[in-house]
């Protein structure tokens, strides 16, 4: 389609943007510019700008530099302005469930060389050299007998109705799946890597209770309903507050929206505690205007 066709979409009254922390890439600035959403001109009044919504559960980026211009594309503003009490809030509503936290002790975890790795590239974790280091890891991690034992025997025991699994590694998924299956768990796993029709398939399994554990591996973070969704298993290291909070969230949504009353949030301890209790508002507070 055309330009001349989409010329109607120009100079609109309201601009509506969804998962909003992607609002500063150059195809959403792009967007904007030619919607006229970023100025409208106004011969009474002279220039102004019409309303620009985002929508988010994380608005902020794991870099400074792009929460600020984030914040700056939405006028530093933010509602509720009250954002402390947002979550208590919500659950009390049954929009969110309760969250429940427990720990898979493997008896394995980051070595010491690694963690005084990750200390000294603390500062660039945004760069290649952090993320080569955390995919190292996980790989190591994923290869562990004991660590993957430990996983699959939590989840049989478990017994819950529909398991979110988020994996190490693609490899990782797989063999957690396979293995689950052996067990007489029906578990699927999907990545990447996973044919779109297949993985269309897995989901709509997972979400009719007919597959028990999706294990998964870099596809379900965001974009993904499954609120029957009673555990969330974490197994991969994540050190982005961003990535955890959007894991987390694919089971958080309450009964008054579909979901379940409470979640349980699982991950193995070489991974507890970096991001629990924690919540955006936390992150992004110095961003927005209170």
């Amino acid at each position: 389609m055309g330009a001349e066709q989409l010329e109607w979409l120009k100079e609109p009254g309201l601009t509506v943007i969804d998962e909003c922390h992607h609002a500063i890439t150059p195809s959403y600035t792009g967007l904007l510019r030619w919607l006229d959403a970023e100025t409208t001109l106004n011969k009474e009044y002279g220039s102004i700008e019409p309303v620009i919504i985002g929508l988010s559960a994380t608005p902020f980026r794991s870099d400074d530099d792009e929460s600020q211009r984030l914040a700056r594309r939405f006028d530093n503003q933010w509602l509720p302005v009250e954002q402390a009490d947002l979550h208590a809030r919500l659950r009390r509503q049954g929009v969110l469930s309760e969250v429940d936290y427990q720990c898979i002790d493997s008896g394995v975890g980051i070595r010491p060389e690694e963690e005084e790795r990750l200390l000294e590239l603390w500062d660039q974790r945004d760069g290649l050299d952090f993320e080569r280091l955390v995919e190292e890891i996980n790989q190591r991690l994923a290869k562990n007998p004991k660590r993957n034992q430990a996983i699959v025997d939590y989840i049989q025991q478990a017994r819950a109705h529909s398991t979110l699994f988020f994996a190490n590694s693609v490899e990782h998924a797989e063999e957690v799946a396979a293995r689950l299956n052996l067990q007489g768990v029906p578990a699927a796993a999907i990545s990447g890597r996973t044919p779109r029709s297949s993985r269309r398939y897995f989901l709509d399994q997972f979400q009719a209770g007919e597959i028990r554990v999706l294990c998964n591996h870099s596809v379900l973070t965001t974009g993904f309903d499954a609120p029957k969704t009673d555990i969330v298993i974490i197994s991969r290291q994540v050190f982005s507050p961003v990535r955890y909070m959007q894991m987390v969230g694919r089971g958080l949504r309450g009964e008054a929206n579909g979901g379940t009353a409470r979640c349980l949030i699982v991950t193995v301890l070489d991974n507890l505690g970096r991001f629990q209790d924690r919540h955006p508002y936390h992150y992004c507070a110095k961003y927005f205007t209170i």
